[in-house]
């Protein structure tokens, strides 16, 4: 009998990661970079055998050692703070 192999993606930022699971031990991760950035490349696996999460949470290290740490979030502007100060006196 066959094994099925399930294959998803997943953007972050700017890159697609290829999510592969087989079942087990049998998971992998590919990230593809924007076009002209270069080709796809499997995440190594670990000397024992990791799970998906695993390989997921070293793809996305690596893609932020690439652009850097995230920026902060963006601080609301002078609009919303006047509207949300307008909304509290009533």
């Amino acid at each position: 009998m066959g094994r099925l192999l399930v294959v998803s993606f997943q953007q972050y930022r700017t890159y697609h990661l290829e999510l592969r699971d087989a079942g087990g031990a049998q998971c992998a991760v590919i990230i593809h970079p924007p076009a002209g950035r270069g080709d796809a490349h499997a995440v190594p696996p670990g000397p024992k055998g990791v799970g998906l999460v695993e390989l997921i949470g070293r793809a996305k290290g690596m893609i932020d050692g690439i652009l850097g740490p995230r920026p902060p979030p963006r601080a609301f502007g002078q609009r919303y703070q006047q509207i949300s100060q307008g909304s509290r006196q009533t």
